[in-house]
C-alpha cells in the first residue's frame, strides 16, 4: 500500500472578480547556505498576466509572462550565504485578470556554520579597506581584487534610483586585476555580499549611484594583464553600518576575500 503525505501548508483558493488563484504548494520554503535553484509555482484560471517579483532582489529573477489557465512557475537561484546569519527573501506573483491577485512566498536561507574552534596559535589576517587580496576561479586561475573605497552613503543618480523608505545606498567601489593566462569574465552583482552590523547580508542593488559605475551593468570581463574598476551597490537599513564585504568568484563555495570594517 502507497501512503500519501502532505507536506506544508494546505492550499488556498482565491477568487476576485472571476479571477481565480490557488496556490499549489507550500508558501514558506528554507535553503541551504549553499544556495541553489529553488522552483516557486501556483495554479491559476482566467488570468492575463503574473508578475514575478522577489524582495531583496535577486539576480536573473523577475518578468512578466502572459498566463491564462493552468500551473505558472518560475525558479530563482540563490547564490551562496557565506555569511553566518540567515537571510530572508520575499517572492510575489501579481495575478492580473479581471482583478489582481498577488501571492506570497517567505524564503529562508540558513548562514553558513562557523568554523570550529582551533587550538592553533597561527593568527588569521584581517583586511580592511585599501587591502589587496586574491580569489581563483574554477579553473584555479587568480584574480586579485582590491577594495578600494566605501562610499556611504551613496547618491541616486535621479529620482528612479533613490533607496526604499528607511535605507541608504552604500556603494563599494573594487578595482579587479587579472595576472593569469586566461580571460576571467563574471558578474560582480553575484560575488560581491556586505554584511551588516545586525549581522545580516544585504543582497546587490541594480540602480546606479552619481559617485561610481557598477561595471557593465555588473558584468567584467578581463584579458590577461587587464584590470577593472568599479562598484556594487547595496540597500542598507538607517542606523545599521557595514561590518565586513567579501568577494567570491564562485557565488561562495570557491575561496572568499573578506574585508573588516
Amino acid at each position: 500500500m502507497i501512503r500519501r503525505i502532505a507536506i506544508g501548508v494546505a492550499s488556498a483558493t482565491l477568487c476576485l472578480s472571476g479571477l481565480i488563484a490557488t496556490q499549489a504548494e507550500a508558501a514558506t520554503k528554507t535553503v541551504k547556505a549553499s544556495g541553489g535553484p529553488v522552483i516557486f509555482s501556483t495554479s491559476v484560471r482566467n488570468a492575463q498576466t503574473c508578475t514575478w517579483k522577489s524582495s531583496p532582489k535577486i539576480a536573473g529573477f523577475g518578468r512578466t509572462v502572459k498566463c491564462k489557465n493552468g500551473i505558472v512557475a518560475d525558479t530563482a537561484k540563490f547564490k551562496a550565504n557565506t555569511s553566518t546569519a540567515a537571510k530572508s527573501y520575499e517572492i510575489t506573483l501579481e495575478v492580473k485578470g479581471k482583478s489582481v491577485v498577488v501571492h506570497q512566498w517567505k524564503v529562508t536561507q540558513a548562514g553558513e556554520t562557523p568554523p570550529t574552534t582551533s587550538t592553533s596559535t597561527t593568527t588569521t589576517p584581517v583586511y580592511g579597506i585599501g587591502a589587496t587580496q586574491q580569489v581563483h576561479d574554477a579553473s584555479k586561475n587568480p584574480l586579485t581584487v582590491t577594495f578600494t573605497q566605501l562610499i556611504d552613503p551613496a547618491t541616486g543618480i535621479d529620482q528612479f534610483n533613490q533607496p526604499n523608505s528607511g535605507y541608504r545606498f552604500v556603494a563599494v567601489v573594487i578595482n579587479l586585476a587579472n595576472p593569469s593566462t586566461a580571460m576571467i569574465t563574471s558578474d560582480s552583482y553575484l560575488d560581491v555580499q556586505l554584511v551588516g552590523t545586525d549581522n545580516q547580508a544585504y543582497s546587490t542593488d541594480f540602480s546606479s549611484v552619481t559617485e561610481c559605475t557598477n561595471f557593465s551593468s555588473g558584468s567584467f570581463t578581463l584579458l590577461p594583464g587587464g584590470t577593472e574598476n568599479g562598484c556594487v551597490l547595496f540597500q542598507v537599513p538607517l542606523g545599521v553600518n557595514v561590518k565586513l564585504v567579501q568577494f567570491s568568484l564562485g557565488y561562495g563555495y570557491l575561496d572568499v576575500a573578506q574585508w573588516n570594517l
